[in-house]
Formats: structure tokens, sequence, C-alpha cells
């Protein structure tokens, strides 16, 4: 198993999109990220190209279009002349065009890590679960270093952060505690860790070099 960085959100994944918004004349539409969206994907939805990308991320005050996050609601500035398609409900997503071959991802992810960096308020994030992502890392067993090297490249220290291609969780991960508490990804990540590198200082220092683990 190799854990996915986030791919541009501007890359071309082909697949049915659910979507959920109001059409009105000279007005605009309201958008809900659903798990396989990009912004050009949702351009193309709305006007059939990806010339509204730089208008949806304006409107939205995106600080990084490369990072969307599934629920959260996107106003699409097509000043009421978008054409979106309803899709069916029940359809399952259709491929039409293949993810690069894992010898191509890691360029890829080595442009996508200086990005990271402007995901710290997941950090500060409270929980109902009690403190701050942080702290229920660090209460879990995860470190200082982990935190640094691990978590915030991949994720941003949003618990709840996927992928285009379906990677989730702090460590991104498609493994069951990619979408568990803040424990269970902790202490997941740490055993996946241990189990491919020896130990979690090995497995760092592999994701520092190599901009994936």
């Amino acid at each position: 198993m190799k854990l996915k960085k986030l791919l541009l959100g501007t890359a071309l994944t082909a697949g049915t999109v659910f979507a959920v918004g109001t059409t009105s004349a000279n007005a605009d539409e309201i958008h809900t990220i659903q798990q396989d969206d990009t912004l050009g994907k949702i351009s193309k939805q709305y006007v059939g190209d990806k010339s509204l990308i730089d208008s949806i991320v304006e409107a939205n005050d995106i600080k990084d279009k490369n990072m969307i996050y599934v629920g959260e609601e996107l106003t699409i500035p097509t000043d009421g002349n978008g054409e979106q398609a309803p899709a069916p409900a029940q359809e399952a997503p259709v491929q039409e065009q293949q993810a690069p071959a894992p010898a191509q991802e890691a360029p890829v992810q080595e442009q996508q890590a200086p990005a990271q960096a402007e995901q710290p308020a997941a950090e500060e994030a409270s929980s109902s679960n009690g403190g701050s992502t942080k702290d229920q890392f660090l209460a879990a067993g995860g470190t200082e270093e982990m935190w640094s090297t691990i978590v915030m490249p991949e994720s941003g220290g949003n618990p709840n952060a996927v992928n285009p291609l379906g990677y989730q969780g702090l460590g991104q991960t498609k493994e069951s505690w990619g979408t568990g508490s803040v424990e269970e990804q902790t202490k997941g990540m740490i055993e996946y860790g241990t189990s491919r590198y020896g130990s979690m200082a090995e497995a760092m220092s592999f994701r520092a070099q190599n901009n994936w683990w």
C-alpha cells in the first residue's frame, strides 16, 4: 500500500458527479462538493469547460485551489447561464480515463508539498471528541515530528480530507482506519509505518525524502 498526496484539484478524473444546487436567471448557483469533485470537473459541469475555475476560486476565497473538501458548499458564478445536467441518484461512477500510473505519481507529489503549508487551520480546529485534532493525535500516541513530517504534508491536519483518488484521513490511506476517529487514524498510521518501514523514524525519513510514504 502507498498513501497518496492530494492530486491537483484541476486534474481530469472522470466519473458521475452528484451535485446539489439551484438554477435561476442571473443568479449564482450553489454546489456541494462530492467525493470525486475537482474544480476542473465542477467548471465543466456548469459551463462545459474549465474556464470557470478562476471565478470559482475568487468567488469562494479559496486559498489553495489544489485542495477542496467533501461537504463544503461552493458558490458557482454562472450568472444564471449554467447548464447543469442532473445525474442519476444511484448511478455508480464510470471511469473514462485512468489515473496516472504509480511510476508517474511521485513528481506530482513533489509539486504538491508546498501547497500543504497553507492548511494550518485544521490543527487548531475544535472537536467534540476533546481538544483540537492535533491534541487528540498527540494523546493517541502521535508525536510532534509525525505531525510535521507526515500529517501536515499529507492532509493539512484535516482528519476528513479526501483526495480525488479516494485516499482519506490524516495520513491519506484507503485502509479502514483512514475514516475512523483521530485516535484510530493515529494508531493506524503508527502500525502502518512500523510494519512497512520498521519504525516510525524510518517512515518519517522516507516521507521527508520522497514526499510520499
